[in-house]
């Protein structure tokens, strides 16, 4: 069969002589990339005790020279220009009639190119894209609750959803508000109030004992003013029989009581007005 070496059909197989000739090529492959090279290409290993000032010495000396040249030229160059003679002519008259007229016109439209420059580098845009999203959202209820088939097919579930959401977090967020304006509020009440405290020296320190039958109901009463060493309750009477609201000094020894003040101690009502010795 050696006269059948040059077609495509192996064993009455074309796919088999495929597969055969694919084979052959993935081994030999595989054996090229085996290969290995028998000479050495690496580069040499460098050996700087054998050179003196390096391969490249002449061309970094020739490079420092020529920097050092171009900069002695600039400098002599920046030396030149700053000794030079600033050559100045003899002004003979006035070269222009308008030349006033013209510098103020100058001034004029310089201040006017920085005025228009100024507006130019502070313009903002007319609209806010983001505003005109959210403005088109929010609009989204209206055609929502317009809408009956659409709505009823489950199209607008995401958008009612959504709605829903905000509603209920900005719901949320006005409660927190309101009840934080609230204790606000009853901070605010039970601050504002001054309350005038008893002093605390050796007399008042231990407050007396009230009897039985000057206990009445409950009601708010004033505090005692500074100094006064009697009940609570009699605080009020002995303030307004001195003529003060506020008594800022202790209250004096008690004065023997009258003819005009037992008779007033007589009558009902009176027995509470009179300070204890």
């Amino acid at each position: 069969m050696k006269c059948q070496r040059r077609t495509d059909t192996s064993m009455g197989c074309p796919a088999m002589h495929k597969w055969e000739l694919k084979e052959a090529h993935k081994s030999q492959r595989e054996r090229l990339s085996r290969v290995k090279s028998s000479i050495d290409t690496r580069a040499p290993a460098a050996q700087p005790h054998l050179t003196l000032y390096g391969r490249d010495y002449v061309a970094k000396k020739k490079a420092t020279t020529e920097a050092a040249f171009s900069d002695l030229k600039m400098i002599q160059s920046i030396a030149r220009t700053m000794t030079r003679k600033q050559k100045i002519d003899e002004r003979k008259g006035p070269v222009s009639l308008n030349a006033d007229a013209r510098k103020a016109d100058i001034y004029r439209i310089m201040e006017e190119n920085h005025r228009l420059l100024e507006h130019i580098d502070g313009v903002e845009p007319f609209t806010d894209a983001r505003s005109l999203v959210d403005e088109h959202k929010f609009k989204r209820r209206y055609v929502i609750n317009a809408s009956h088939s659409m709505r009823l097919s489950g199209e607008y579930d995401d958008d009612i959803s959504r709605i829903r959401r905000e509603d209920r977090v900005r719901k949320e967020a006005q409660m927190r508000s309101l009840q934080l304006r609230k204790e606000a509020g009853e901070r605010m009440a039970k601050s504002s109030g001054t309350v005038s405290l008893p002093a605390l020296t050796a007399v008042s320190s231990v407050e007396p004992s009230v009897a039985p039958n000057a206990k009445q109901g409950a009601h708010r009463r004033a505090a005692p003013a500074k100094g006064w060493s009697g009940p609570p309750g009699e605080s009020n009477a002995f303030d307004l029989r001195r003529g003060t609201a506020r008594q800022q000094a202790k209250v004096p020894k008690p004065r023997e009581a009258g003819a005009a003040t037992l008779a007033k101690a007589t009558e009902p009502g009176a027995a509470r007005s009179l300070p204890k010795a």
